[in-house]
């Protein structure tokens, strides 16, 4: 086994806006029906091993058929899955840097070798160089996160498609655990591709970062091949009940995202009135902003100052995660006056 680089989990006090969670907690309606429903789950018995009704609930979300579908532990473990599935003794995954940082953990918990293909935030993602790069690199497989964590970006469909035709006979896994805060998905071509995998969570849209649930996504041939190296009994009872009931309050969470997506637009806007040439925040596809400072320390000194947190990353570059009204409020005046 390789060093691993442990992952950094989040400081929990303040205003939280580090970890891209929601910002706010499930509606009383929804937990009052939560609670009730906990007093009817068998806790002397294993939960229900192929999450059969928690598979026909989000299918139904997602106008899909449950046979698409495995549920996981939070979407890291079907990440980590198939990265063991596929990436082992210097096998090569290949993904875009900066991306999610669990992707180099689960390779070097395997023993395999990651390829990073260079993807700033200020660049322009070239389909054409990434692949010839892949392709001289030998990789075994393909995982990126799209829209991308941390930078916002997004890579179009018609790229993404190139690179299934050009590693066809390799998984290209998108992980979309920001997809619900764009336009765009995958979800339409997994017919097309047999190689094609999707990630999804409902730690972020669905305000359910505490219950850890995630599914892996493919055409039923494709899924059929992988699911018996399920895990038995990976999602627990209380998940698959409190998930079941979340996604049947689709009215909810479809206004929940939106706000996120008014107030987006409206932080990018505040911040392009500032007109600063020392802080840079990068358009967004997702439910946070990736920015440069110069001054960064200053910056972070500010926000202390008011109890927020935020990601710091060892450059100049952090990211926040968009919150309530006043949170944001309180953001935006430090950034301009910091």
């Amino acid at each position: 086994m390789k060093k691993i680089d442990t992952y950094q989990a989040i400081k929990q006090e303040g205003i939280l806006l580090n970890a891209n969670e929601s910002y706010k907690n499930l509606s009383n309606t929804i937990l009052e029906e939560i609670q009730e429903a906990i007093g009817n789950i068998d806790f002397h018995r294993y939960p229900e091993d192929s999450c059969e009704l928690l598979c026909n609930r989000y299918a139904s979300y997602l106008n899909l058929d449950p046979n698409q579908l495995i549920v996981g532990n939070g979407s890291d473990e079907m990440l980590g899955m198939m990265i063991g599935l596929s990436i082992s003794n210097h096998k090569k995954l290949y993904t875009v840097a900066p991306d999610f940082s669990m992707y180099d953990y689960y390779v070097g918990m395997h023993n395999g070798d990651i390829i990073k293909y260079q993807n700033c935030a200020e660049d322009d993602f070239n389909v054409d160089d990434f692949i010839n790069y892949g392709k001289a690199q030998d990789v075994d497989m393909i995982l990126f996160s799209n829209p991308n964590n941390p930078t916002g970006k997004l890579i179009n469909q018609e790229d993404i498609c190139k690179i299934l035709t050009a590693f066809k006979d390799k998984y290209v896994i998108v992980d979309e655990a920001y997809g619900e805060f764009c336009e765009s998905s995958m979800i339409s071509y997994l017919d097309q591709y047999d190689n094609l995998l999707i990630t999804k969570t409902l730690s972020k849209a669905f305000s359910l970062a505490a219950i850890r649930c995630g599914f892996l996504i493919g055409n039923s041939k494709t899924i059929a091949k992988i699911k018996p190296y399920k895990v038995p009994y990976n999602v627990n009872s209380l998940t698959q009940c409190v998930a079941e009931i979340v996604l049947s309050h689709k009215k909810e969470i479809e206004a929940d995202i939106a706000y996120i997506k008014r107030a987006r637009v409206k932080m990018y806007k505040q911040y392009l009135q500032m007109k600063r040439e020392d802080l840079t925040l990068f358009d967004s596809h997702t439910n946070f902003f990736y920015g440069r400072a110069k001054h960064k320390e200053n910056l972070l000194k500010a926000l202390q100052k008011e109890n927020i947190i935020i990601r710091d990353y060892q450059d100049d570059s952090f990211r926040i995660t968009i919150g309530s009204e006043e949170e944001n409020k309180k953001v935006m005046e430090v950034l301009k006056n910091f």
